[in-house]
Order: C-alpha cells, then sequence, then structure tokens
C-alpha cells in the first residue's frame, strides 16, 4: 500500500478543488446553452405554426407582449421573420431561411452541450482518481 505525503495530499485537495469549480463552471454554461436551445425550439415551433395557418389563410394568432401577457392579433403578412443574428444585431430573413438558421442554430448549440459533457465526464473522472488517491 503506497502513502502520500501531508503535502501530496494537500496538493490533491486543491487540485480537487479547482476541478470542482471546473464542474460547476461547466454545469452553468451547460444550463445557460439548454436554456437557449429551448428557446430555439419554441421559436421554429411558432414559425411553423404560423406559416401552416398562413397556408390555410389563416391570420389571427396570439402573440406574446411580455411578464407573461399575451394579445391576440392579425397577421397581414408572414413572408418575412426577423431574426437575431447575434451581438445586437437583426436580420429579415424568408420564413424557410429563418427556420434553417435556427435549425442550424440548434444544431451548434448540440454540439456544445455534447463537448461540454465530455470535459464534464473528464474532470469527473480525474475527482474521482484524486478520491480514490486520497481515500487510501
Amino acid at each position: 500500500m503506497m502513502t502520500i505525503s501531508e503535502q501530496e495530499a494537500r496538493q490533491m485537495v486543491a487540485e480537487y478543488q479547482e476541478y470542482q469549480r471546473s464542474a460547476e463552471s461547466i454545469q452553468g454554461q451547460l444550463e445557460m446553452i439548454r436554456n437557449t436551445m429551448a428557446g430555439c425550439d419554441s421559436s421554429i415551433n411558432t414559425i411553423k405554426a404560423l406559416k401552416e395557418a398562413a397556408a390555410l389563410g389563416t391570420s389571427e394568432s396570439v402573440i406574446p407582449v411580455g411578464s407573461g401577457c399575451f394579445v391576440h392579433a392579425e397577421i397581414r403578412d408572414f413572408s418575412k421573420v426577423i431574426v437575431n443574428i447575434g451581438s445586437g444585431a437583426n436580420v429579415e430573413k424568408s420564413v424557410d431561411d429563418a427556420l434553417s438558421f435556427l435549425g442550424e442554430r440548434k444544431g451548434k448549440l448540440e454540439k456544445m452541450v455534447q463537448d461540454l459533457n465530455e470535459s464534464l465526464a473528464q474532470i469527473l473522472q480525474r475527482m474521482r482518481d484524486i478520491e480514490s488517491k486520497l481515500n487510501r
């Protein structure tokens, strides 16, 4: 059985705490990305529903105005969608281009989630390794 010195144990504890902070940071990033993905899903679903309604000749909808409030509205033209492309910039796109853009954005977010989950798994494994060494 191998023993570790007190100094090695302190170094391992400090390393463990750093990994713990990194894991918490990644978990926070994952939460933000998942919220953004939910927003993408919501936008995609809303645009698709409005596109279907426009194809059926229905022009009435319920529009959110904030703080959980909605208004009934008639949509006169549903050929363009204004999309935020980042850094506060918005671009007018056709409905299909907006759906494509949002789908691509969601794909990039999914890749980010995958990469962050891999990083988190590596960090958690390193933490388990340190725990194992300290418990010996």
